[in-house]
């Protein structure tokens, strides 16, 4: 809920409070009942986000781990010496692997490290 929300339901508590003013112990205990329910519902949704979101952060990290494997075993196969001065070509089957194995881990690389570019 956000700030206008409530500003329009303590907007109509104190409307009804001043139409109503022999039950304005009521209206109040209503009010306050309502925003402790509220408060109780947000609490309860913000946890499981929280609980939902760390236990994605740890799943990605283990299929992060996974994918650094296969990826150093790929690198191991095609590019044993990994020399950075060497700027040729990549062959067509170190690249369809690469690729294979980014698109079996794309939605995590996605979350990890953002969309690619």
């Amino acid at each position: 809920m956000n700030r206008t929300r409530i500003l329009l339901v303590a907007l109509v508590a104190v409307i009804l409070m001043r139409l109503y003013p022999d039950r304005t112990g009521v209206i109040e205990q209503i009010v306050v009942a309502a925003g402790i329910l509220y408060c109780a519902v947000w609490a309860v949704s913000f946890y499981k986000r929280t609980r939902a979101r760390t236990a994605q952060a740890a799943a990605d990290e283990r299929e992060y781990r996974e994918y650094k494997a296969e990826l150093d075993s790929i690198r191991a196969q095609y590019d044993p010496s990994r020399d950075p001065d060497d700027l040729t070509s990549i062959p067509p089957p170190y690249q369809d692997a690469l690729t294979a194995l980014h698109d079996k881990h794309a939605a995590m690389l996605t979350r990890k490290f953002g969309p690619r570019s």
